[in-house]
């Protein structure tokens, strides 16, 4: 297909009828991104620019991370 509107999430190829759907396709497209980017070590970003936050004043709010299905410590809440 050359060309479809954006609001045509997925279609089927005439010749093959391989559906194809481009959500899943977007996906895999961002995960095989990520992990070319991986590969090259933790040096490198992606085109576009440092994605580190500036230096500056710091925010009061501190993050915890809490791994979904573990038990939430006392004192986090």
């Amino acid at each position: 297909v050359d060309s479809l509107p954006l609001d045509v999430r997925s279609w089927e190829c005439l010749n093959c009828k391989t559906k194809h759907d481009r959500d899943v396709n977007a996906a895999i497209n961002i995960r095989d991104e990520g992990l070319r980017i991986l590969s090259l070590g933790t040096s490198d970003t992606a085109p576009g620019g440092d994605v580190r936050p500036k230096r500056g004043r710091k925010s009061s709010v501190e993050a915890v991370a809490v791994e979904l299905g573990s038990p939430v410590p006392s004192w986090a809440g």
